[in-house]
């Protein structure tokens, strides 16, 4: 009785294992004049470059919009590969800020840090040319960039 079980067993999972293969897909090809939807590959968002700065909402008392003509003031921000920073200002009292950032995902979000400032959620528009740094689930500023050329 104990082997019957065990042969049982091992046949029932060898046929489980036959029955639970996906189904194949037929490779036909399409038919002349029909129309084929052509396959979109997804466009890589690359972080690394170089970012003009464009706008900061920001919070708080302060609350509002500040862009380079309300500041007299450029920033770019450049990203570079190694993951290393440096941030520069025309305002001739400010400045460089550099150092380094590491990237990294929390709660299916992409976040990065610079140096061991706050961590901040960042997203790129889908033609790669905007960046988004946002401290809003800090109740801070939400900065926008644009990529230089």
């Amino acid at each position: 009785m104990k082997y019957f079980l065990v042969l049982f067993s091992i046949v029932s999972l060898h046929i489980g294992g036959i029955m639970a293969k996906p189904p194949k897909v037929s490779k036909t090809k399409p038919k002349p004049n029909e129309w084929v939807v052509p396959y979109k590959a997804s466009v890589s968002k690359i972080i690394y470059g170089n970012w003009l700065w464009i706008e900061t909402d920001c919070c708080g008392v302060r609350h509002g919009l500040s862009n380079p003509n309300s500041t007299n003031d450029s920033i770019v921000l450049n990203l570079n590969v190694d993951n290393s920073f440096l941030e520069t200002h025309t305002k001739p009292s400010t400045l460089p800020r550099n150092g380094n950032f590491i990237l990294f995902k929390e709660n299916n979000m992409d976040m990065v840090q610079f140096n061991d400032e706050r961590p901040a959620k960042y997203s790129i528009s889908d033609n790669n040319d905007t960046l988004i740094l946002s401290w809003k689930h800090l109740e801070l500023q939400t900065e926008k960039y644009l990529r230089k050329k």
